[in-house]
């Protein structure tokens, strides 16, 4: 394949057409800045994965079209809980308190493959031929000028250059990974599994929110209603091995202890995945820019990882078209040292927090930790804070004011 832009090398290079990478995009296309994305999978993800969107998220893809959308595709929660799934105890949130500030006073529950194929619809429309499937970045290197990518595209090995480059290919990311850049964190002991069914859980157990968190009698479960299915997660017994995880038999059993008698459960999605907390050494290396789970992992309680993401390509995008406007490129050591912060002080700090909280195994403890969240409930100053703080409102205004 020959050289896709030997006549023009005036564009933003973006590898991965995940969330991150598709919203980067469509912004800098609605700015008028020329786009190429490089996507190594053979079409759009079409896992669910995450499928939490917190308010100020949904506020946020307003701007492109694609907030209605997704509301649209998924579930409102305005409340969610942590309760004692046994005995009844709980702690109900709700999200109506931050209704004036914000369009959205509620968790949106609607996969994260909704997102990317909306976005990658619109992205095709405004830019036919911008996103490219089957398309893997080989190699990455710059120079004072630009960017250049070595690619292997439906098979065959070609070259692209740009101006700037964004890494939003994920965890294993191929540009962080060419950067040299060091990924220090953890990964956490125990892996977790997300259970997919159209169950209707709620005709089953009563006070259902859409959002659940439950400690019970020898482990402990989430509960999320998307539009169509509920995704249960919890993890596997330390001495399990993947395969007996996430066979049949022990699926069934572990959604029968929520509702006994109630299977055979119809299983749409059945995902294990190892829980992670690292952190990019620098998000900025000259012409190159990393975003989202390329930069920053985090346990997935709270829902953090791909709303911080999509904050990293809002907060990118701003400052990229004012430099490609003629601005100080030092605004993208602002990007960097914004987000950065954002992801150590803010998301990894509380998500680590919740995953610790959720998988607290000794009772008293549990009922300490439950009581504490009612007492903040009836804190109208106190719930309004931690609702807040959950819903990374603040995160995201603390990480903009950073100079």
């Amino acid at each position: 394949m020959e050289d896709l832009d030997a006549a023009n090398h005036d564009r933003v290079i973006i590898v991965g057409a995940g969330p991150v990478g598709l919203v980067a995009a469509l912004r800098l296309v609605r700015a008028g800045i020329p786009v190429v994305v490089l996507e190594a999978a053979g079409e759009p993800h079409a896992e669910p994965r995450a499928s939490t969107f917190h308010p100020p998220t949904v506020d946020l893809l307003d701007e492109l079209g694609l907030g209605e959308r997704l509301v649209a595709l998924g579930r409102p929660a305005r409340t969610w809980q942590y309760g004692m799934f046994e005995t009844g105890e709980r702690a109900v949130f709700d999200l109506g308190v931050l209704a004036n500030e914000t369009n959205h006073p509620y968790r949106l529950q609607c996969e994260q493959l909704h997102l990317v194929k909306e976005a990658a619809k619109m992205l095709d429309a405004e830019l036919p031929g911008a996103l490219l499937f089957n398309a893997k970045a080989l190699r990455v290197r710059q120079d004072e000028d630009g960017v250049t990518v070595d690619a292997e595209i439906d098979g065959e090995k070609t070259t692209l250059h740009g101006r700037w480059l964004i890494g939003a290919d994920g965890a294993s990311s191929v540009v962080r990974k060419g950067l040299g850049l060091g990924f220090e964190g953890e990964t956490y002991p125990t892996v977790s599994i997300s259970i997919g069914t159209p169950f209707a859980f709620e005709e089953h157990i009563a006070d259902l929110c859409g959002v659940n968190y439950f400690w019970a009698n020898g482990w402990s479960f989430s509960m999320f209603h998307t539009k169509d299915m509920w995704r249960v997660g919890y993890s596997p017994s330390p001495d399990m091995d993947d395969a007996a995880a996430l066979a049949d038999d022990e699926i069934q059993g572990r959604l029968a202890r929520i509702v006994p008698n109630g299977g055979p459960f119809e299983i749409i999605t059945a995902r294990l995945y190892s829980v992670h907390r690292r952190l990019v050494e620098k998000m900025r290396v000259g012409r190159i820019l990393l975003a989202g789970d390329a930069a920053h992992l985090n346990s997935p309680s709270g829902g953090f990882g791909m709303n911080g993401g999509v904050h990293d390509a809002f907060n990118l995008t701003d400052k990229l078209i004012k430099v490609w406007g003629g601005g100080e490129d030092a605004l993208l050591d602002l990007y960097a040292r914004q987000r950065h912060h954002a992801a150590s002080a803010d998301i990894q700090k509380t998500s680590d927090a919740n995953h610790k909280r959720h998988r607290e195994k000794d009772h008293g403890r549990r009922l300490e930790t439950l009581k504490g969240m009612q007492a903040t409930i009836n804190d109208k100053k106190a719930v309004h804070k931690f609702l807040r703080e959950s819903s990374l409102m603040d995160s995201l205004e603390r990480a903009n004011a950073l100079a």
